[in-house]
Formats: structure tokens, sequence, C-alpha cells
């Protein structure tokens, strides 16, 4: 079906289309003209037939010479007939006359009228009627002789113009598929991938292909500069952080226990931490985001990875009297992946839902499977995010307007981003009716 939907085949149906169109206009002109002449011949031979017999002869002259037209005549072809008024007839068939429409039928079974059908002409006289009628036979064949030229003429064009199109579309179809698969591998974060660069055609899916080309690589050489200008910086401004965080707290260990001095040394302590882990989850971003990771990929259970890390967040949730609710199949359920980044990515989310979820909620982490694909999903009873918000939540360093009273540094979904990109999984966030529903949809590889 796909490629009944591709540009080549549907321009050759609609070549076909036209040159039927076409085709059917001059011959279907052709033809009535040439049916309107012989219609026209064979009345103007009925009247020279009827013009051949002297109509002011006798009824019986005039069946006497109607008779021997007749004898040698094929009624398939010409029939004669005379209806006297004085019951007198002859010709070669029977003609029956009821208002002014004549029925013919064949004398007898050795002299049979033609199947094309008749035109006929009637002459009124004092002593009769005189019909002549003539058949249809040069009409119906000049229709046969129509339809075999369409046929002939039509049906290769059609053959012909389909298989080709067929043709051109499935070589189209194979370079498409490889632009589309070119720009899935872009999509999902593969910026190094390009289209077959031996396509030298020069038509416009080449062009459009090295059009891609062009594209992503200005796209990875921006994002690869962009990334080591945000590496280099964080690995820059990392170490005089940590030699300003050694500073402060030499600073606080020469001032007075309590006081205005040593609460402002504290804060400053306390900022310069929130800015070092912000650099260190950049960082970290970063290299996620390089691919650097994936070459420790491996089988990961994420039963058994959601088990540890519900594990590890249940105390907190006992002390908010939060309920954790762990919904998981018995079985485990395997993809390829980094356990440690996966652990990291769940962890995130369960923190995110304490943080901003009032106390007493619920917090609900469940694991699913449906065979070509896992999921894992975090579901809280806070207040959630709004629907046009949900995209910008996942860039870095993006806080709602109500968490900026809370602690974070905007980068939790951000880091589960770049961690469902990595393993190519799909992330969405979605109402919990009430709370936020998170869900990570792996593909299943292992």
């Amino acid at each position: 079906m796909r490629l009944w939907r591709s540009t080549p085949v549907r321009q050759a149906l609609l070549l076909v289309l036209v040159v039927a169109l076409l085709t059917l206009t001059s011959l279907g002109a052709a033809y009535l003209k040439m049916r309107s002449d012989t219609a026209r011949a064979i009345h103007n031979d009925l009247r020279q037939e009827l013009a051949a017999f002297d109509v002011s002869a006798t009824p019986g002259a005039l069946a006497t010479l109607v008779a021997a037209r007749a004898r040698v005549t094929d009624p398939a072809e010409t029939v004669y007939a005379f209806l006297g008024n004085d019951g007198r007839y002859a010709g070669n068939a029977r003609a029956v006359l009821t208002g002014g429409q004549v029925r013919l039928s064949a004398l007898d079974a050795s002299r049979p009228l033609g199947d094309a059908g008749y035109l006929h002409e009637i002459e009124r006289l004092s002593g009769g009627v005189l019909i002549v009628a003539e058949s249809l036979a040069p009409i119906a064949r000049l229709t046969d002789t129509f339809l075999s030229l369409l046929a002939f003429s039509l049906g290769p064009t059609i053959l012909v113009s389909l298989g080709l199109g067929v043709l051109i579309a499935r070589r189209s179809a194979r370079r498409v598929a490889r632009i589309e698969a070119t720009l899935d591998d872009i999509a999902g974060g593969n910026l190094a991938a390009r289209y077959d660069t031996c396509d030298r055609s020069g038509d416009d899916i080449s062009r459009i292909g090295q059009g891609i080309n062009r594209m992503a690589g200005k796209q990875q050489t921006a994002t690869e500069a962009l990334r080591q200008v945000t590496t280099d910086i964080a690995h820059d401004l990392r170490t005089p952080l940590q030699r300003l965080s050694v500073l402060l707290d030499d600073l606080r260990s020469h001032l007075p226990a309590d006081g205005p001095a040593s609460d402002l040394a504290n804060s400053a302590r306390g900022e310069t931490e929130r800015a070092t882990d912000v650099f260190r989850a950049l960082l970290h971003i970063a290299q996620i985001e390089g691919g650097e990771p994936a070459s420790r990929f491996g089988p990961v259970d994420l039963v058994a990875t959601a088990r540890q890390i519900a594990e590890l967040y249940a105390p907190t949730a006992d002390e908010r009297g939060d309920q954790l609710v762990l919904d998981l199949p018995d079985l485990p359920v395997m993809i390829t992946g980094d356990a440690g980044l996966l652990g990291q990515a769940l962890a995130n989310l369960v923190e995110n839902a304490l943080r901003h979820a009032p106390a007493g909620g619920t917090l609900t982490i469940s694991v699913t499977s449906d065979g070509p694909a896992a999921d894992l999903t975090v579901g809280d009873t806070g207040p959630g995010i709004p629907e046009a918000e949900r995209a910008n939540v996942l860039r870095r360093l993006y806080r709602l307007e109500r968490s900026r009273t809370t602690s974070g540094n905007g980068l939790g979904l951000a880091l589960v981003s770049a961690i469902a990109s990595l393993h190519e999984a799909e992330l969405s966030l979605a109402d919990n009716h009430p709370g936020l529903r998170v869900t990570l949809r792996f593909p299943r590889r292992a």
C-alpha cells in the first residue's frame, strides 16, 4: 500500500488517466463521426432503393417487383416488403407495421435476419405500403473495430505506464526509506547519521539527501561546540568553586560559632555547594548526551531496579507519612541499558515526587511490559505540572514559578530526559488525577 501511495506511482496513474481521457476523447469523437456518416450513408441507400421502385405502378406490379428483388437479396443485409391494401404481401421477411413502427421477423429459418438491427424507410402508396430496411451491421462492425482499437491502444499503455511507475517507485521508495531512516537517527540523537553519500544521481531525492547531510553536519558541529563549551565552563568553574568551599570552611573555622559573620559564611558555603551541584549535574548530562555510557550497556531488570530504589526511599516516605506503592510483575522485565543511570533516573523522579507533593500522599512505582516495549512509571498525588509547561520542565535549569521556593536546581527532569534519550526511551508526562505521572517507555532489546 505504501508503494501505491508513492509519488511516482501516483504520477504514473495520473499520466495514464490523462492519456486515457485524451485517447477516449479522440477515439470517441472519431467513432461518433464515423457512426453518423455510416448511418447517413445507410439512409441514403434506403432512399435510393425506394426511388428505384415505380411508385405509380399498380399493387400487383409493385408486389411482383418486390418479390423479384426479394428472391435475390439476403434478408440479413436488406429487407424488402410490400403490404398491399388488398391483402397482397411480397418480400424476403415478414414486416408488421404498428403505429409507424416496423417489426421484422424471418419468413423461414433458412433465411434469418441479422442480429445488429435495421434502419428502415417507409413509403405509403395509394395501393399499400412499401418498406425497405437495411442492416446496421456496418455500424456494429465499426463499433467492434473501435473497441478493439481502444483495447489495443489503452491496454498496453496502462500496463507499461503502471509497470514503469512501480519500478521507479520501488527504486524511489528505497531511497526515501534511507532518507527517513537517516532523519529518524538524527531525531533520536545520532547527529553523525548521514544519507547515502554514494547517491550522485543529482535528482530531487539526491539533492534532498545531500541537504539533510549538510543540515546534520551543521547541527552536529553546533551541538558538539555547545557541548564542549558547556563542559569546558563546568570543568573550569568546578575547581574554583571547590577551592571557594575550602576557603569558606577555613573562614568559618576562624569566626565565632554564633554571630552574623558566621551565619553569612554558612550561607555562602550553602550557595557554593548548590553551585557545585549544578555544575556537577551539567557535566553529568553532557557526558550522557555524548553517548559515552552506551558502551557500558548490558541487560537490566527494571523490576529489580524499581525494588532497589523503593527500598532506598521507603524511610523518607515513612517519615513524611506518604504511602509508597509498588506495582511490579512477578517475573523480571529485561531491557538493555546502564543500570546505574536507570537507577539515577528513577531516583530523580521519586525525589521530585517527594519534594513537590504534600506530605501524606501516595507515590506509586510500576513496571509493565507489553511485548516490544516496557514501561517504568512514577505517579504521585501532588500538584502536577500544567500541560503547557510539560515540555519546558525537561529543559535544563527550568523551574516552575511555584517551585522556586523549594530546593532543587531545575536539572532533575533534564537528567531524566538525557538518560531516556540515551536508552532510546520515550519520556512522557501526564495527569495522574491528581498529580503527575511520568512514564519511561523502553524498547525491549534483551
